[in-house]
């Protein structure tokens, strides 16, 4: 499939249906080498549970309706039953109109290499816009060349509906996203993004003024090399766009070299979960939250080079920004603790601007910064006279972070307009008990 796939080591493991075909083959032929180095066998050795588990798909056979290429999709889910599964073979499979489930709630099993086609057309592969309240679950796959400059920007190969799963699916090539998710408790595991015109994977509420989704969960994906047409990165594309949601956990992922933001959780978020994650090599942000309110930990995530090198931008090309977010809505504040940050664009950053909310309640500590040049920074900035950003009652506060530089003597902490050096900065009540090391 001509896939640039670049694994890291510390990504949750996958299995490979090559290779493990090739682990089946080597078991059979050591089976037959037995056979024929002795005259008799009282019997053979049975693969264990684990070998059957990661047997492909076609030898473990998916039982229920048969689909091959050419038939016609929508005619076989309205003919069947709620909850059946389609079994696809292997093949291309290119649709001329969205499949609509309904609320059947079907299950698609694309896992012995079906391949989903949208032929560049302006309309939804999976769950349209007048689209089934219950989501569909879909199992491997590829979906690609959905959506078109005629399409709204929110066409795109599947919406995923309340109770929805993805697990395994490919999204390649799609002229703007790749993934979109709209439903309470849907959840996408095991997914690659990649090389999508706006964006690899959008969450947001299924129509103007219904409620937002609940309960989203995005987990060990890889979401890469996404706005391939290279729209404005500040503006509305990059690797990922989530808006008004509540609950959603994004966790294990690994979110890199995308045109703009990698994790960009943009409007009206709240009890956000952010941890485990990779973020590294994005344009712009690896993890912007902005727009958004309390309940929220970003926690034991890595970022590393995101952002151009040496900016000197609290808007833009800082790696973890929190930006106009009140974290006194809601319960628990705005949390960043435990993650790693290393590169030389600025570090993290909290700032506030005209027309957005107070940002408030935010609690940094047990962070590692490593800041690669003289000009990196980390702390916080206002705009438009708005300094209640600093104001105790804000109540935003680093605490027991350790900060790794070119020069512990340096100027590498921003507050209320001022570059501050180490004891300057802890005059001011931060990092009481963090730590500054010079970069070995």
């Amino acid at each position: 499939m001509n896939v640039r796939r670049v694994v890291p080591a510390s990504e949750p493991t996958r299995s490979s249906y090559g290779s493990e075909t090739a682990h089946i083959w080597s078991w059979q032929a050591l089976a037959l080498l037995v056979l024929i180095m002795t005259t008799t066998v009282a019997c053979t050795a049975a693969p264990s549970a684990q070998d059957a588990s990661l047997s492909p798909p076609e030898d473990q056979g998916c039982v229920g309706v048969k689909v091959a290429s050419g038939a016609d999709i929508q005619s076989l889910v309205d003919a069947n039953k709620p909850g059946s599964t389609f079994c696809f073979s292997k093949g291309i499979y290119t649709l001329t109109r969205t499949i609509d489930t309904r609320e059947k709630q079907p299950t698609f099993d694309l896992r012995a290499g079906a391949i989903i086609d949208g032929g560049d057309g302006g309309f939804i592969g999976i769950g349209g816009p007048d689209g089934a309240r219950l989501g569909a679950t879909i199992l491997g796959g590829v979906f690609q060349h959905f959506g078109n400059a005629q399409a709204p920007s929110w066409v795109g190969p599947i919406v995923v509906r309340d109770d929805g799963v993805v697990d395994g699916t490919e999204f390649r090539e799609n002229f703007n996203a790749g993934l979109a998710i709209q439903g309470d408790r849907a959840r996408v595991s095991n997914v690659y993004a990649h090389d999508n015109g706006r964006y690899g994977i959008v969450a947001t509420e299924p129509c103007v003024g219904c409620p937002e989704p609940i309960g989203i969960l995005l987990e060990n994906s890889e979401i890469a090399y996404n706005n391939t047409r290279h729209l404005n990165p500040t503006d509305d594309a990059g690797g990922t766009k989530f808006t008004r949601t509540d609950g959603l956990t994004v966790r294990g992922n690994y979110v890199h070299d995308n045109y703009g933001a990698g994790l960009w959780f943009d409007a009206y978020n709240r009890n956000t979960q952010v941890y485990n994650n990779r973020v590294e090599g994005n344009l712009n942000w690896g993890i912007m939250y902005e727009i958004s309110y309390g309940g929220t930990r970003i926690h034991d995530n890595l970022l590393r080079s995101n952002g151009e090198e040496g900016s000197q931008n609290w808007f833009n090309h800082v790696q973890l920004l929190v930006a106009g977010s009140d974290g006194t809505v809601g319960k628990g504040g705005i949390e960043i603790d435990h993650n790693s940050i290393d590169g030389s664009a600025y570090a993290l950053g909290l700032i506030i601007d005209d027309g957005r909310p107070h940002t408030r309640d935010v609690f940094v500590h047990d962070n590692t910064f490593t800041l690669r040049t003289h000009a990196t920074r980390v702390g916080a900035a206002a705009f438009d006279g708005l300094t209640a950003l600093f104001d105790p009652d804000a109540n935003n506060r680093f605490e027991a972070n350790t900060y790794r530089v070119v020069d512990p003597n340096g100027s590498y902490w921003y507050w209320s307009g001022q570059t501050l050096t180490w004891n300057q900065w802890r005059s001011l009540g931060h990092d009481k008990t963090g730590s500054v090391q010079p970069l070995s």
